[in-house]
């Protein structure tokens, strides 16, 4: 996904932004690795209940980042 600002982005926040796009990219790449994990284990047979938990705590933050930067914007 490219990174695109908007020419109206208060500059006092622009460290913010990029440290909040940064957070979300990596909470997306452990979203998808970990929903591919689960899938595998799930498949193999094996308890995944702590996992999939672990996963939906992920996904809150991720959640939380995401709002941060479209109130950011």
């Amino acid at each position: 996904m490219a990174n695109r600002r908007r020419t109206n982005v208060n500059r006092d926040l622009i460290p913010e932004i990029d440290s909040l796009d940064a957070q979300r990219d990596v909470l997306e790449r452990r979203l998808e690795d970990g929903y591919r994990r689960i899938d595998e284990a799930a498949i193999a047979g094996a308890d995944i209940a702590e996992w999939e938990t672990f996963w939906i705590q992920l996904l809150g933050e991720y959640e939380d980042v995401c709002r941060e930067l479209k109130i950011a914007a």
